[in-house]
């Protein structure tokens, strides 16, 4: 079917372009085909180049540009809230060119667990025999088979070609991560959530939004989409109530429903028990009160799950026959991921805020029957206010600390070492400065003992240290075998040939 920018946009402008034949939208100049309409976005960090992408585009064959500001270009169209509706149009355009049953969006938000959450909802519906996309930090697909994702939230035209692929594919969910950038910046408009859940805020991101008022104020705008139909709210955290006005002011009247694992709540969590295989609860619903027996290690795990079986059941499902399928969950990919080795244990983990490394070391203390270690570094390019912090966390928790690198990016590594030390006074803890971080991770390795259990975080599934703006191959799970079958004098062959991305 053929169709026109004016089919999408309705405008008093009658320019000739408007009327012609088009193949939908692009952001990227580079990939222009001929036919296509360049949405010129005013970049952050190179503004003055906007004006000489909109030109390379035309040059390419794009039909028109539509630009945030006047570029004074032929074929131009000025709209100024493009960020906020390119999303619709591209949607609009697949639909009219190609329709398909969309399928239904189950959105997570928050600063720590929405990559477990959006993973586990997956899984409980795949295990329901039902097909589910994920779409989030470890990647973008229909489990199993997912491709690595440039973005937690992907721009709006990217997402909303995945979701029209996901479809084409007989997806009948996808369940997605909602980051506060994405939020901010309009690239979930245009998606019809039908179910939204909040897992928790802390300090993160305050060099993109300021405040955390402000980053809470991002997260809380998941619950004002017009699809809503139900809100999950986890009321133990102190942002809780941002994200319950949001969804109170929602005109579409959601139904809201909160889980707590300390107070009276919709969904509320008792008499946990922890063991190294993972952990045990009553879970008292509307419904009665459920055992809940989950392989995943931690408290804040226990949020997570509760999560998303209720995300899960207001899918559709009967949570009974939900519960009975947690112990075959596998969960996200770096998140609290452990390898066993002998009585030792490994853990390699996402946290790379004070608050998630906070959370890891002290729900890891209810297992760990000797010294519990913490090996850790701080993003290079990214908030220094919280690098001491994150050190201070370490040492709180931890009976012996690693500080290594994480991702120095384009900054200069010494500069981030000097800020997690800052202001602190290391002469009562066991701390060791190692700032190779593969070295740190065999430094770890060789020097635990029975009954320890080591966290290496920041990292989680990523594949790669950035360094110098190079991405290099790099994966703390790997990294963590090899030191283990190197100390036991096993054959390296699981070690792939390190590469550049």
């Amino acid at each position: 079917m053929s169709i026109t920018f004016q089919d999408i946009y309705s405008t008093d402008q009658h320019a000739e372009w408007m009327e012609k034949p088009f193949q939908g939208f692009n952001l990227d100049s580079r990939s222009v085909q001929p036919g296509q309409i360049f949405i010129a976005l005013t970049s952050y960090s190179q503004p003055e180049k906007t004006l000489q992408f909109a030109q390379a585009a035309l040059d390419k064959g794009a039909l028109a540009v539509v630009s945030e500001n006047k570029l004074g270009l032929d074929h131009e169209f000025v709209c100024s809230d493009v960020r906020h509706l390119m999303g619709q149009w591209q949607k609009q355009y697949l639909q009219a060119t190609d329709p398909v049953k969309a399928a239904r969006i189950l959105a997570v938000t928050g600063t720590n667990g929405k990559t477990t959450i959006s993973r586990l909802v997956a899984e409980l519906l795949m295990l329901q025999g039902r097909k589910c996309a994920v779409m989030g930090t470890t990647g973008n697909g229909i489990l199993p088979n997912l491709e690595a994702s440039s973005h937690t939230t992907l721009d709006a035209l990217h997402l909303q070609n995945l979701l029209h692929d996901f479809a084409q594919n007989d997806a009948e969910f996808v369940s997605l991560e909602a980051s506060s950038h994405g939020l901010e910046q309009g690239r979930l408009n245009g998606c019809d959530i039908e179910i939204a859940a909040y897992s928790n805020l802390s300090r993160d991101h305050l060099d993109y939004h300021g405040t955390l008022e402000a980053y809470a104020e991002a997260k809380s705008r998941l619950f004002s989409f017009p699809s809503l139909k139900t809100a999950v709210i986890n009321i133990d955290d102190e942002h809780a109530m941002v994200m319950l006005d949001a969804a109170s002011s929602n005109q579409a009247h959601p139904e809201i429903l909160t889980y707590s694992t300390s107070k009276s709540a919709d969904y509320q969590v008792f008499g946990i028990q922890y063991s190294l295989e993972g952990a045990s609860f009553h879970l008292k619903t509307a419904k009665g009160e459920f055992t809940v027996n989950s392989p995943l290690l931690g408290h804040f795990n226990i949020e997570n799950l509760v999560a998303s079986l209720i995300v899960a059941e207001q899918a559709g499902f009967d949570l009974a026959q939900l519960i009975a399928a947690v112990p075959k969950l596998k969960g996200a990919p770096g998140r609290m991921q452990v390898i066993r080795d002998a009585d030792r244990l490994f853990v390699v983990d996402y946290a790379h805020t004070p608050d998630a490394l906070t959370q890891v070391l002290k729900t890891l203390k209810r297992h760990v029957e000797n010294q519990l270690w913490a090996v850790f570094g701080c993003g290079g390019d990214r908030d220094r206010g919280k690098r001491p912090l994150m050190t201070k966390a370490a040492l709180e928790q931890a009976n012996l600390v690693i500080i290594t690198s994480d991702n120095p990016r384009t900054e200069d590594p010494a500069q981030i070492f000097a800020d997690m030390k800052r202001d602190i006074d290391f002469s009562q803890h066991d701390v060791h400065e190692i700032h190779d971080r593969r070295e740190a991770i065999k430094y770890a390795v060789k020097h635990a003992q029975s009954g320890d259990i080591v966290v290496i975080a920041g990292k989680g599934h990523e594949n790669y240290q950035e360094i110098d703006g190079v991405r290099h191959w790099f994966d703390d799970v790997v990294e963590v075998q090899s030191a283990i079958d190197a100390q036991h004098h096993k054959p390296d062959s699981a070690y792939p040939a390190q590469q550049e991305k």
